[in-house]
């Protein structure tokens, strides 16, 4: 009896690993069409801001599998499917802030495949079609390790100026859930939770965490950290030297 349920065992995890492995080969060939960005995507950003897939890859088996969790809602419309997965913004105490900060992101799809992601609008504010596209195609860039789920980039910008700063940030997402200073660094950590079925315990835990980490002395942007389920995903954003040395002159 046992030696039967061993080979069961081992069968189910042989089958998880060809899964799981075919999700990953997907999420590579995202990978290199980043890295072509114009020629397998688009971005929208009149009245909205989207990133639209022109050869979609992703399934909705695919997104569960990096979620880990299903969407807060489904729709069907135009004989596809709208998911939208919402995560409200988590305080440490009172919300002490108005306005609403939660991040809404809303998935297309066409014929069981990933078509459009919809973010939201107010991230236009101080992100430009230019350096989206741009901040896209540096992912296709990226470091992947496998075995800790885990893709790190590097962001270079034209000048000082196109780099967010900390005060942008806080104009798309508020105030953070903890805040750190050192005098090399200021590090806002934003908490996230996904809305979903109440009734289940498990799902009330699940979040998105953001670090954002800003140079001390103009408050730049330096690096992002994002931690979401399956995917660990991290940015370095960097001037271009050339730009460096002339502010250094200027000095």
């Amino acid at each position: 009896m046992k030696l039967k349920q061993s080979i069961v065992y081992l069968g189910f995890l042989f089958l998880m690993a060809v899964i799981s492995g075919c999700v990953f080969l997907r999420l590579l060939e995202v990978k290199r069409q980043l890295n072509d960005f114009n020629n397998y995507f688009q971005i929208n950003d009149q009245n909205e801001f989207s990133l639209v897939f022109l050869k979609p890859v992703l399934h909705t088996d695919d997104i569960l599998w990096l979620a880990k969790r299903p969407p807060t809602s489904k729709e069907v419309k135009d004989q596809g499917e709208v998911w939208t997965y919402l995560f409200e913004k988590g305080y440490r105490g009172q919300k002490g802030e108005e306005g609403n900060f939660d991040i809404p992101i809303i998935m297309y799809f066409q014929k069981d495949k990933l078509t459009e992601i919809r973010f939201p609008e107010r991230f236009l504010k101080v992100l430009s079609k230019p350096m989206l596209a741009r901040m896209f195609e540096s992912m296709g860039s990226a470091e992947i390790n496998k075995w800790n789920r885990s893709a790190s980039s590097k962001f270079e910008g034209k000048d000082s100026v196109e780099i967010p700063k900390k005060e942008q940030v806080t104009i798309v997402l508020g105030k953070p859930f903890y805040n750190k200073d050192s005098k090399v660094d200021s590090i806002f950590t934003y908490k996230y939770n996904l809305k979903n079925d109440v009734t289940d315990s498990k799902r009330k835990q699940f979040n998105l965490l953001i670090k954002f980490t800003f140079n001390q002395e103009d408050e730049r942007l330096l690096k992002v950290d994002g931690n979401f389920s399956r995917l660990k995903i991290s940015m370095d954003f960097s001037v271009n030297e050339s730009d460096q040395s002339k502010n250094g002159e200027s000095k």
